[in-house]
């Protein structure tokens, strides 16, 4: 047996930053193996990587590896630069976090790398083992970031729910997919593809299989009625991991879901799977919002605002064409930018991360903390889609997109339940400037790398609203190389 087959040209340039990646994760584990007296440069290490990493999607080659299983392609390097930048904001943010909570190891950082390093296989992969696999990797990153401060016992509650659910979605997954090897013979999208397009005829095992699929891959992204364990756990984990995974592997799971629907459109229409993704998001966008309205913890809030925003991507996943992919990515770099800025803000307020943080925790922080609390109200303006912020010209695609393909009704309910939104937003940044505080214990001072999250959040949350051509034409350029080629 001979491995040359596998390795093409360039394999090593082509996985460039995910090597990087996992290099990076394993000096920081080896230093806390070391030291602790480390510590104090994990999250720069962490960094640089990051950083690194980035520099070489600039040097990687395009094309398909691996046998044909791994994809390079443009719209796979702009998600590449979604994971990355969420992964920046989430260790810039968990310096002074887990530093406040005793908690802090390379092991933390480690984690967050290698995490990544699965989303960027999901994004990548031409066969559904490869994309599996990285949904492991990333979930077994999770489970274990999610119960990373072991003194609190929310957090451990909330790392075993994670465990448990996880590991069941993942059996509907493997399921799904066994049926679908053994209906058409092989787990290679290009295949599964090909395969569609010869099939007249509906087969009911194809059809139990996308059920189960879907149901697994709801679980991860989220969606009602997947979505029970998201509340429970995004309270429960350290803040900064909650904001990270409340965007980052959506965000993968979105790019593979994309391209899963696009192997399988001959039969999905025929079949009528699309109705399917139709219940989901609307399930989504109105369970998420309405009962976002009823909450008073903060990070259950988001935990449910973003069960809605998931909902609003899944609305254009409904058309699978080049301006549904371009749509989706430019709402995910918008919503790594809002949403790991208000988590942020809210990771800040904590005293002990057993101790909820509700809207009275945030009430007068717009004068006590200006800095904050501008940033706060920023980002509850982009989430809730008010001009002239990036979430505005982020839904006004997606919702584009939906009209365009004939999916009106579904765009109404996704415009009224944004407007539902508005309501439980607005109320965040009415607490913010015209309640006073009912504890004067000032919130937790963020350092240098808190601050600069917060910046980069801001910053890119306005230049986006205000100039989004750039972007949307870049996803726009980007996007057909997840369609094609496969």
């Amino acid at each position: 047996m001979t491995l040359h087959p596998l390795l093409e040209p360039d394999w090593i340039r082509a996985i460039g930053p995910e090597l990087v990646l996992i290099a990076g994760g394993i000096v920081l584990a080896l230093l806390e193996a070391m030291s602790v007296r480390l510590r104090g440069i994990f999250a720069p290490l962490a960094i640089l990587s990051i950083l690194g990493a980035l520099v070489a999607e600039f040097t990687v080659v395009g094309g398909n590896f691996f046998g044909g299983t791994y994809q390079i392609s443009p719209i796979t390097r702009l998600f590449d630069f979604v994971f990355l930048l969420a992964t920046l904001l989430a260790v810039m943010l968990s310096r002074d976090y887990m530093a406040r909570a005793h908690s802090e190891t390379g092991e933390f950082y480690a984690l967050l790398l290698w995490g990544t390093v699965g989303m960027m296989m999901m994004a990548k992969g031409l066969e559904l083992l490869i994309v599996i696999l990285g949904l492991e990797l990333l979930s077994i990153c999770i489970f274990v970031l999610v119960g990373s401060n072991r003194r609190a016992v929310i957090s451990n509650e909330a790392s075993l729910k994670y465990f448990l659910m996880g590991a069941f979605a993942t059996g509907f997954i493997l399921y799904g997919t066994a049926l679908f090897y053994g209906a058409t013979g092989s787990t290679h999208l290009g295949e599964l593809a090909s395969y569609m397009e010869r099939t007249k005829v509906g087969d009911p095992i194809l059809t139990v299989a996308f059920v189960l699929l879907i149901g697994g891959i709801g679980f991860k992204l989220a969606l009602a009625p997947f979505h029970a364990w998201a509340p429970d756990v995004y309270q429960g984990a350290p803040t900064p991991v909650a904001a990270w995974l409340s965007v980052a592997p959506k965000a993968a799971t979105l790019i593979a879901l994309m391209r899963i629907l696009s192997a399988l459109l001959p039969m999905s229409t025929q079949s009528h799977w699309d109705s399917i993704i139709s219940v989901l998001a609307i399930l989504s966008m109105v369970i998420g919002n309405f009962v976002a309205v009823a909450q008073r913890d903060l990070k259950r809030m988001l935990a449910y605002s973003g069960i809605a925003h998931v909902g609003y991507m899944t609305v254009a996943l409904i058309a699978v064409n080049e301006d549904a992919v371009a749509a989706v990515a430019v709402y995910a770099i918008t919503y790594a930018l809002m949403n790991i800025g208000a988590f942020g803000v809210v990771s800040l307020l904590e005293k002990s991360q057993n101790e909820s943080q509700t809207l009275d925790d945030i009430a007068g922080l717009g004068f006590r903390k200006p800095f904050y609390g501008l940033a706060m109200a920023i980002f509850m303006f982009s989430l809730s889609g008010l001009p002239p912020t990036a979430g505005f010209i982020a839904k006004v695609y997606v919702f584009k997109v939906a009209i365009d393909a004939g999916n009106t009704s579904i765009a109404i309910v996704a415009i009224l339940t944004s407007i539902v939104s508005v309501y439980y937003y607005l109320r965040v940044v009415y607490y913010l400037y015209m309640k006073e505080a009912e504890d004067s214990t000032p919130p937790a001072i963020g350092g240098v790398f808190a601050k600069g999250a917060l910046a980069i959040s801001v910053v890119g949350t306005l230049v986006i609203g205000l100039m989004p051509t750039p972007l949307f034409n870049t996803a726009l350029r980007a996007a057909g190389g997840l369609l094609r080629n496969q």
